[in-house]
């Protein structure tokens, strides 16, 4: 009779044949499986999950992201622990060709009714996890049973025979021939890295590698990174979401390079050094004369992209496409436009050969459809016809497990729009019971999107606690924030709904669809009596200026950057009921009072588009006098110095950011010398900080001096 470590040893030796990966699924109750799977483990095994055998190495669910650039040939999942999307996309990823990942899970009949202890994340108070949805894992299952690369081993049937069972997986596959010369994989990663040193040799010609995982990309930039060593580029940085997403790019660049060392801080070698920082603090370095290597560009906002683009002439970019790293799709659609607006000699390279397994992997074309990591949005050509229905509608969640264009489309647009969208998201979006989606169809096809979380009324027994930051329950952003970061015990009794992601399909975006999804939410929510709706984003002049037309009021700014994004987080609200309008404008006339002195403080470093967009909400008209005139006539015509005229220019720009029209504004903010007066007269930053970005101080005052002019000369031709 056969044995299972016969079944997975004949398993191994057709996965070793193909160089392919295989699933095996082990069904049943959790010491069966755990104890099935523990005799079929060795030292060379990964086990991920809570209750792993002696001797082997192990890793929580939740600490997968520690294994990655790691290599293993035999994994087991232990789905009993929980099953989170991102570690399963994670750890598949390390398992090389002719490797086994065995999945360990109750009979899949029965589990999507397990209580899953992933759940607990997604049970806001007052929900248990009782109330989390099970449709999820009603897809996983569904998917793996249907799967027909995978070995499904149930406790309640008899072991199968092994050939019988192996028969219908043996998909004939050459095994991969890896023809390149070391110290690269595959022709396509020599390829890229040629493509990264000719375009960086050359000047501001960025070049932008993209891959599906396991592609070899980010060990291409490591072997770019050496080589670019080799060619007198003495200090080299490099760059992530995270310090993790490029230890395989660094480990590389250490073994080339002669005498190097791997340090927290990136390489040193014999020449000089490989850096790793943060987006934002790149942007504190002078980006001439420096080389820049990107990796999982995808997980960086767009707009911080254009950024590093713009600030490093010698800069390349990796990332993944389809991953649970970032977005890929989006990336490759939205920064392709900023390369060829501000790059055009840009080139582009696409690896397609796996490193780590053989084309048409098995394993990795499961973990696509489980986790949509393939997801893409409609295409919508000819909506603009004139028969194009549009409609939105409230969605019932348990369609998209039976509807999977719609599911796909859907996932797809979130993952185009957002750089941080995950597997876990999936799941948020099949399962989190105080999820509500709006749906935007043109022509029948998923054009648009809002996903809404219900919040508040927070427990009275908490209200304290809260307020002092001593609790802090799970979910419940907005009304949290108000009361333990603003102090407003009043919005705890308060219920709203959180605007999570509002997204539009790039064709029809800028046309009134935003607004129009917006519309239909604050109408169900004061059907469902919500008191106020919120939001809370990472800030810019364009984002700020789309939810204020929308009747959304800032209440709160962020004191720090984002290390990513590089923008200050910001909360806007919008009044549904009487007692919402009495919180929210209490909140924002106390944020109007805090952002003139805070301007000058942890804000200096704000944009300032941004200040001038904010302060013509919470600013008060100001009013010159005589004295105040006689002031800036001194100052813009004569030689009175900056400081005895400095009340008198804060005075004047306030003037006019509510006196000018928005198109005037705009206008005055292309002028670099309104921007330097903006920077000292209102943020009061140091002369010093404004030398470093462009002229000593003789020239700043020259510069403020043709500012104030031409903003009195706007100022007297408005009446």
């Amino acid at each position: 009779m056969t044995t299972l470590t016969q079944l997975k040893s004949r398993l191994q030796q057709l996965a070793l044949q193909q160089f392919h990966r295989r699933l095996l699924l082990l069904s049943g109750s959790a010491d069966w499986c755990r104890g099935h799977a523990a005799a079929l483990v060795d030292t060379t095994t990964l086990w991920v999950g809570d209750t792993p055998p002696p001797d082997v190495e192990a890793v929580q669910g939740r600490d997968c992201h520690r294994v990655l650039g790691h290599t293993y040939t035999s994994i087991v999942f232990d789905a009993w622990s929980g099953f989170n999307p991102n570690s399963f996309g994670q750890v598949s990823g390390t398992l090389q060709g002719g490797g086994i990942l065995t999945l360990l899970c109750p009979t899949l009949d029965q589990w999507p009714e397990f209580d899953d202890p992933e759940h607990a994340s997604l049970a806001v108070e007052p929900y248990t996890t009782a109330d989390v949805g099970r449709r999820f894992i009603s897809r996983i299952s569904r998917l793996l049973e249907d799967d027909p690369y995978t070995l499904i081993v149930h406790e309640t049937r008899p072991l199968p025979d092994d050939d019988a069972a192996l028969a219908e997986l043996i998909e004939p596959q050459s095994v991969l021939s890896h023809q390149a010369v070391p110290p690269f994989a595959t022709e396509d990663q020599q390829q890229a890295v040629e493509l990264i040193i000719r375009q960086l040799q050359r000047g501001r010609r960025p070049a932008v590698l993209t891959s599906d995982r396991g592609r070899g990309k980010s060990t291409a930039l490591g072997i770019a990174a050496a080589q670019l060593a080799g060619f007198d580029y003495h200090d080299i940085l490099i760059t992530a979401p995270d310090r993790s997403a490029v230890q395989v790019a660094l480990s590389i660049a250490a073994e080339l390079l002669p005498q190097a060392s791997l340090t927290e801080q990136g390489v040193v070698h014999a020449t000089g050094h490989i850096r790793f920082m943060l987006p934002e603090e790149l942007l504190q370095q002078p980006g001439e004369g420096q080389v820049l290597l990107v990796d999982e560009a995808a997980a960086i906002p767009v707009a911080m992209l254009a950024r590093l683009l713009k600030q490093f002439p010698r800069i390349a970019f990796a990332s993944t496409v389809h991953g649970y790293e970032g977005t890929g799709q989006g990336f490759a659609i939205r920064f392709r436009r900023v390369l060829d607006s501000v790059t055009p000699q840009w080139k582009a390279f696409h690896l397609h050969t796996p490193v780590r397994w053989a084309p048409e992997d098995p394993l990795e074309q499961l973990v696509f459809n489980l986790l949509l990591l393939n997801a893409e949005p409609a295409v919508l050509s000819g909506w603009q016809d004139a028969g194009s229905a549009v409609s939105v509608t409230r969605l019932e969640r348990d369609q998209l497990n039976e509807d999977y264009t719609t599911l796909q489309q859907l996932f797809g647009l979130l993952v185009l729009a957002h750089y941080r969208t995950t597997p876990g998201d999936l799941r948020i979006l099949l399962d989190s019971p105080n999820l509500h989606i709006w749906i935007l169809r043109v022509s029948g096809q998923v054009a648009g999107a809002a996903l809404v979380a219900t919040e508040g009324p927070l427990p009275e027994d908490l209200i304290d606690a809260i307020w002092s930051g001593q609790r802090r329950p799970r979910g419940h952003l907005l009304p949290q924030t108000l009361v333990h970061q603003e102090g407003y015990r009043m919005a705890a009794g308060l219920a709203c709904g959180r605007v999570m992601r509002l997204v539009v399909h790039p064709d029809l975006q800028r046309q009134g669809f935003g607004r129009l999804l917006l519309q239909h939410v604050s109408a169900a929510g004061a059907e469902m009596s919500w008191d106020y709706l919120g939001t809370s984003f990472a800030l810019t002049d364009e984002l700020y200026g789309f939810w204020r037309a929308c009747g959304y009021e800032m209440v709160r700014l962020g004191n720090q950057r984002d290390a990513v994004s590089g923008c200050f987080a910001a909360l806007l609200l919008k009044p549904l009921s009487t007692a919402g309008r009495a919180c929210i404008s209490r909140a924002e006339q106390r944020f109007a009072r805090q952002f003139t002195y805070r301007l000058t403080d942890d804000w200096k470093a704000l944009e300032p588009a941004l200040v001038m967009a904010v302060l013509t909400q919470v600013d008060c008209p100001e009013t010159l006098d005589e004295d105040d005139r006689s002031d800036l006539v001194g100052f813009v015509r004569f030689n009175r110095s900056y400081e005895s005229s400095a009340y008198a220019l804060q005075k004047l720009l306030r003037s006019a950011l509510q006196q000018l029209s928005s198109d005037q504004l705009s206008h005055l903010l292309q002028n670099e010398n309104v921007v330097v007066l903006l920077q000292r007269a209102l943020q009061q930053q140091d002369w010093a900080d404004l030398s470093a970005a462009g002229q000593g101080r003789r020239g700043q005052v020259r510069q403020m001096r043709e500012a104030a002019g031409l903003i009195c000369d706007l100022l007297q031709a408005n009446g």
